[in-house]
């Protein structure tokens, strides 16, 4: 959350600077990227939680 609010730089940044210039090709680049790297993230969590429950 902080990276949107005061970010120079960064994923977030791309996002709010999209907005306020209103181009939607690059805020739904930074929305996209934040998925996969949430789905990224969630499948290396999922893998390392089955190995350590067995």
């Amino acid at each position: 959350m902080g990276e949107f609010l005061v970010s120079q730089a960064g994923i977030g940044y791309l996002i709010i600077y999209g907005t306020q210039v209103f181009n939607l090709n690059m805020v739904m680049s930074g929305i996209v990227i934040l998925i996969i790297i949430s789905l990224m993230l969630y499948g290396i969590i999922s893998f390392i939680e089955k190995k350590l429950v067995k």
